[in-house]
């Protein structure tokens, strides 16, 4: 078949209406249209259509992954399940995701350290932080390394009393049951009850 002409979307940045004359039409990305040389008159055969096709899918994938982590982190399995809720093929988002962690858009060691940091200021304690960072796919070296990079900055125990002194003001350590609802909170959160009693003893001594 023949394309009859190519029409620029005004509503798709880089992208192109393409129009054969069998009637068919395409929507494909300027990227594309430059490998396969798609110019008005062009003669493109089957076997060429399914090659178009499927080389466009993959585009797809990789312009809709870059949008993503432009606006938020991700890790590389908090990524492939995004595309893949959108629909798309596992083998194209296995490769787009190795093609973004190669150019440095992904990069779980960066992502680990940094969500982890973010979920310790947030009041959560290790289990919690770490389970957070299990869920995102990140490995049990890079886990290890997030948990030891908090501790250089805070001892668990500390968190906690720096919560308590921030989120409860009338916190009444001679109360049992303010207590009890107190360590509650932090075991909510992922903090072991070691650090919790430990936080509680040093609190009431101050």
């Amino acid at each position: 078949m023949k394309i009859t002409k190519t029409e620029k979307i005004l509503s798709k940045k880089d992208f192109f209406k393409v129009f054969f004359d069998n009637g068919e039409n395409i929507l494909l990305s300027a990227d594309i249209i430059v490998k396969f040389g798609l110019n008005q008159g062009v003669e493109v055969s089957d076997d060429t259509y399914k090659e178009i096709l499927a080389a466009d899918k993959a585009y797809r994938v990789v312009f809709d992954a870059l949008t993503l982590v432009s606006r938020c982190s991700y890790s590389a399995k908090s990524l492939s399940d995004k595309l893949l809720l959108k629909g798309y093929e596992k083998d194209n988002i296995k490769s787009a995701v190795a093609r973004l962690t190669e150019l440095g858009y992904i990069n779980d060691e960066k992502f680990a350290l940094a969500y982890a940091k973010y979920l310790s200021e947030k009041g959560k304690g290790e289990y919690a932080v770490k389970q957070a960072l299990e869920e995102k796919g990140i490995s049990k070296e890079l886990i290890s390394n997030a948990l030891d990079s908090l501790k250089t900055e805070a001892e668990p125990y500390e968190q906690i009393i720096e919560t308590i002194k921030r989120k409860f003001k009338d916190f009444n350590i001679k109360d049992k049951n303010e207590v009890r609802k107190i360590a509650s909170f932090f075991l909510r959160r992922g903090f072991a009850s070691e650090d919790i009693s430990k936080a509680l003893r040093l609190y009431k001594e101050n």
